[in-house]
């Protein structure tokens, strides 16, 4: 019930914080939106009419209970950059963030944990510590700079894959950098947690018993020492969804993919705080839940 009660009041905080950080970038909202031009052959009435249209002529307090009411009718808003229902704008999007989530995870869980697992018999060797420094190494770039290593290397010096994304001529190849870079941003984590659980039993006495039992290696690494870190592996990967849900961000807005990211990256541009209040919002109570979700399960040994 408390664990309960915390989330409610993080939910809280977040809506309050969705709200507030948006109204802290600089610039006037009306201008950002409509251009300088625009604005400068608008009369003071038709401009007061814009703000009073978005509600910007309210106090402060008066916009936040506003956007309080709206959020518990299921009411997101209407976006007056993209000219659309902000739920259509992420019906549109999410999706696409999703697939990139849903295809660079599974991969680099998968891939990390089997490159995990072999590199338990070998602790203390020379590939051992080449690719702990290296995936060390990966672990610490951030995501917008993996992003660009992989751009300058695949589209601008090797020129086969595109540089951003396009429907047309290929989708899937337009896909494949922005995959590539989740997986390289992830694959470190994943890799240095299945090692280091790993490591932790391979001295265990019921993995020494399987050595002099078992002349097959192969057994002893996926069934005996993968079975026993299995859960915790998942566990972490669940964790890692959650930090990813940011990651992604800066990945699309690098290579233009029509994600929630770049979506995102254009409200906050044109300081359409409808729609940059709702992101923020969406994603934030989508990385609290999972953690607590994740906490839940694995308190309860289910994870």
């Amino acid at each position: 019930m408390k664990k309960l009660f915390d989330y409610f009041i993080t939910v809280f905080i977040i809506i309050l914080l969705s709200f507030t950080l948006p109204r802290l970038l600089p610039g006037d909202p009306i201008s950002a939106i409509f251009g300088e031009e625009a604005i400068a052959n608008m009369s003071e009435e038709m401009i007061s009419q814009v703000r009073d249209r978005i509600g910007l002529d309210k106090p402060i307090w008066v916009q936040f209970f506003i956007f309080l009411r709206d959020i518990f009718r299921g009411n997101l808003g209407y976006s007056y950059y993209y000219r659309d229902y902000i739920a259509n704008i992420l019906k549109k999007s999410f999706p696409w963030t999703l697939m990139l989530i849903g295809v660079s995870l599974p991969i680099s869980s998968i891939l990390g944990f089997f490159l995990g697992l072999n590199i338990s018999y070998a602790v203390g060797s020379r590939y051992d510590k080449v690719s702990f420094i290296t995936m060390v190494a990966m672990g610490s770039l951030p995501e917008f700079l993996v992003g660009i290593i992989l751009l300058i290397v695949f589209a601008i010096n090797l020129k086969i894959l595109p540089a951003s994304f396009s429907f047309s001529p290929s989708r899937f190849k337009a896909f494949l950098l922005p995959c590539l870079s989740l997986i390289c941003v992830d694959l470190p984590n994943s890799y240095i947690t299945t090692r280091n659980l790993a490591v932790s039993i391979v001295k265990e006495r019921f993995i020494e018993t399987a050595k002099a039992k078992l002349k097959n290696q192969g057994r002893i690494k996926y069934i005996h020492i993968g079975r026993n870190i299995i859960y915790p592996v998942i566990t972490r990967s669940l964790l890692r969804l959650s930090h990813l849900l940011f990651g992604v961000i800066f990945i699309e807005i690098i290579f233009s993919y029509p994600g929630i990211g770049m979506v995102l990256y254009n409200s906050i541009i044109h300081r359409d705080y409808a729609f940059v209040q709702i992101c923020i919002l969406l994603i934030s109570i989508i990385v609290v839940t999972i953690n607590m979700l994740t906490e839940f399960l694995f308190t309860r040994g289910k994870v």
